[in-house]
Order: C-alpha cells, then structure tokens, then sequence
C-alpha cells in the first residue's frame, strides 16, 4: 500500500515537473501581449505567393519571420523575412517568388506556413500552421476527384477532365503492382484546354527552345503536381505517362533524382496506357545502324532527336524484358532497393544479382543480338552531335515525339521553322544534343516533361516517311 502511495506522489511530481517545462511557451506569449490579428497567403500568380500579417504588442514589434513549407516529397522548411514598419501595431508582407533564381513553383503545390513575431521586450508568438494551394488565377478552376487524384479544370468542360481522371486512374493500377505500392499520397493535376493557357504556367525556357518545343505535359515529383495540355482525348497518353513518373518517384522516394533515364522513361512508357507510335522502328533502326548504346551510358539522354527517340525505345524495351522475365515483384523490390542505396548498380545487383553490363548483355541476348565485348562496353557510341557540358544538373522528363501524320490529329502543333529568327536557330543547334527534356531539362527537384519537337526536316521526318514510326 505505502509503495502505491510513494509511486503516485512521484508520478505527481513528474507530472507537475513536465507541466512546469511546458509552460514558459504559453506565458511568454501571454505575458508579451502579442496578438496577431490577422494571417493570409495569397497567389499572385505567376510571379509567387504573398504572404500578409497584422499584429500588435505591449512592446515595439521588430521582427517577424514567416516559414514555410512546400508539401510533398523531401522539401525541406524555409522562412523569410516579413518587411514592416516597427511599432506596437503592424502590418507587414513577404513575397515568395516561383520563376527566378531556379525556384519556380508549380501551380497546384500545397504550401503550409507560419508566422513568428518577436518585440523588444522579449516578446515571442508563433502562429499555428496554416494551408493554402498556389492556383492559377487566372482562372475559374472546377475539379473532379477520384480517391487521391483530383484534375482541376476550367471552362466546364468535364468531360475531358473525367478523360484525364480515368487515364491517371488507369495507369496507378496498372503501376501500383509493378511499383510495389500500396498507398499513395494526394496527387494533382491541372489541365489547360490552350497551349497559349499553360505556356505562362510552365517553367522558364529559352527563346530557342520554345519556339521549337511545344510542353504536352509536365510532372513535379516533390509537389505531386501534374501540369497537362489537353486538346482531347490525344491527352491520355500523356498523362499515363506522366503520372507514372509520379508514381516512380513515390516508389524511389529520396533515390529518385538518382534513377537513371533508361529505367525511369522505360517505367513511364510501360505505364502509358495509350501510346500514339511506337518507339520499335527507332531502335530496329539504332540496331541495324549499329548506334545503340549500352545502358550504364544512358542516365540520361542525349543527342539528337533521333538518337533520343532509339534511346525511349530502347528503355520500353529493357523495362518489358525486365517485367516479362522476372515479374512485378522484383520490379517493386527494386524501387525499394533504389530508395535505400540510391545506386542503381548497387540496387540491381540486391535484387537481381546482376549490374547494369549484365543486364544490358541479357536483353541483348533476349533479342538475338551479341552482347557488347569487353572493348566496345568501354566506349559509348557518340551521339549525332556532341552535347554542350552544362554545369547545372540535367532534368528527367522531355519525351520526344514526332510530328502527327495529318492535321487531324489532336495533339500539339510544330511551329513551322520559317517562324524562328536566324539567332534563335543558331542556338537550337547548340542545345540540340542536350533536347530539353528526358535526361536534359531544368533541375527543379525531379521535374518530368513530354513535348512534342518541332523538326525542322531532320532525322526523324525520315524515319516517319520510312514508315518506322507507327500509329498505334
């Protein structure tokens, strides 16, 4: 009895001790006399999120902080400095800019914040997390949901936002298996009906590379977010494959930025629900052309538009022989192995007791061809044009595609090559090799691109008139 009484007096005490440690946060607060009277955020699309506070205090306020949080992946907490007058009463505002400085933020991000206010009498009041989604404004956006997906779209036009729910829909089920996932975290996507409507939405790029390059869809791996140019149905094959990169990077976790190119796209593809051609020709023709490079040069892609489209038909060709002969399940033991090495040699060889040589020597052996001898494995074949070295890292995400085969076709438009001034052709030959998109795009934390190149009677209209390009 006399030990129930001492073991209740000392978890009294304790108790007692731990509400002592817990209360100086309140009573500071309280004893300050800090109020604040009003918190908000604000899109102020495209240029970033203006953050707004009113408050007032006993003493002087002299300095306010607002932090903040874009949600979604491995993005981590900042804060910034709010401008205001000093006073005992206040208003002060702080603006988050999207598009300079590599920090663009998509439309569609969640963003959480919070505002810290100190005086000069030792005054400190922090506020409680508040949310808010980064929109478009544009725009009057309705929205269709289906469990975690939910398609923002405007001009009531449902119908092709309920095309794009189903194909989204479609493609995590199809990929929830082979990615070994469970669960998945809210994921969104805006659709614009115009090209000219998404254009001021999507990153930054140069005056060369938009004219020749038309962005069909766009997908942020931190945010979740999915940016899609939606003329029609031609959109379904877009988004299933976007949203797979979402997906894979789920899956990956903090190993995404480390997946190489030839199994991301290859994962992606084999997730498109709805291809519009097929990449085989591209690689019957790298094949035959002796041009195909073996998979531990392909993190990214490089090249010309040529040499990238045999490069995707070859990842769709690796990622179907690894599915087909060794299942699902050690595909999804792989993304698993991906998030804990974040090296895909070391990652393979966990699972499938090989690396990137021995693969690449299994599918080619799987499709009646030599394996690369020792010599040849040592050196890659060059691309068409040398890329320029950039010293920013390059992006995941352009799928090149042809031009469609009539106008009818509903997909994005190539901008005739009369349109482009001489300089700006000029530069498109220097960043040719670099194709701003899968394997060379802008490094905003695992960003992933499908557009449609505007040629300018290259290689490829050559192997569309040669019939190597097919409709599906």
């Amino acid at each position: 009895m006399n030990l129930r009484i001492l073991l209740f007096v000392f978890a009294l005490w304790l108790g007692i001790g731990a509400a002592t440690q817990l209360a100086p946060a309140s009573l500071l607060a309280d004893d300050a006399g800090i109020e604040v009277t009003k918190v908000s955020a604000e899109s102020q699309f495209p240029d970033g999120i203006r953050f707004h506070i009113e408050a007032r205090s006993n003493d002087e306020i002299d300095e306010i902080r607002v932090f903040f949080r874009l949600l979604g992946g491995s993005l981590g907490s900042a804060y910034r400095a709010v401008d205001f007058s000093p006073g005992t009463s206040i208003s002060g505002e702080s603006i988050l800019l999207s598009g300079t400085g590599g920090k663009y933020i998509p439309p569609g991000t969640i963003l959480r914040y919070s505002f810290e206010v100190r005086d000069k009498g030792g005054g400190l009041y922090r506020t409680d997390d508040q949310e808010m989604i980064y929109t478009d404004g544009r725009f009057d956006w309705e929205t269709a949901s289906s469990g975690l997906i939910t398609v923002f779209y405007y001009d009531g036009d449902a119908e092709k936002a309920k095309g794009v729910l189903d194909a989204a829909s479609e493609a995590m089920e199809r990929m929830a298996p082979v990615l070994g996932l469970e669960s998945s975290d809210p994921m969104r996507i805006l659709t614009y009906n115009d090209y000219s409507d998404m254009l001021p939405a999507i990153p930054f790029r140069s005056q060369a590379t938009r004219e020749q390059l038309i962005t069909e869809g766009l997908a942020f791996a931190d945010q979740r977010v999915l940016l899609v140019f939606n003329p029609g149905d031609s959109a379904k094959g877009t988004v299933a494959h976007e949203f797979t990169h979402l997906l894979v990077a789920q899956a990956v976790g903090r190993g995404h930025r480390q997946i190489p190119a030839w199994l991301n796209e290859g994962l992606a593809e084999y997730g498109n629900i709805d291809p519009s051609f097929s990449y085989e020709g591209a690689l019957r023709r790298a094949i035959e052309t002796d041009r195909l490079n073996p998979l531990w040069y392909q993190r990214t892609f490089v090249g010309k538009p040529g040499d990238i489209i045999a490069a995707y038909g070859q990842a769709s060709s690796v990622v179907q022989h690894m599915i087909s002969r060794h299942g699902n399940s050690k595909m999804a033991e792989l993304m698993r192995a991906m998030h804990a090495t974040q090296d895909i040699d070391k990652a393979l060889e966990r699972v499938y007791k090989l690396d990137q040589h021995t693969l690449d020597a299994e599918w080619r052996e799987a499709l009646g061809l030599e394996p690369l001898d020792p010599a040849e494995e040592a050196t890659p074949v060059p691309p068409t044009s040398q890329p320029t070295p950039s010293p920013e890292p390059p992006i995941k995400g352009l799928t090149v595609t042809p031009p469609p085969r009539t106008p009818a076709t509903p997909t994005a438009i190539p901008i005739p090559p009369t349109e482009a001034p001489a300089v700006a052709q000029e530069q498109s030959q220097q960043e040719e090799s670099q194709s701003p998109g899968c394997g060379a795009s802008l490094n905003h934390g695992g960003v992933y691109d499908l557009a449609l190149i505007a040629l300018l009677a290259g290689p490829l209209a050559g192997l569309w008139g040669r019939g190597l390009f097919r409709r599906r």
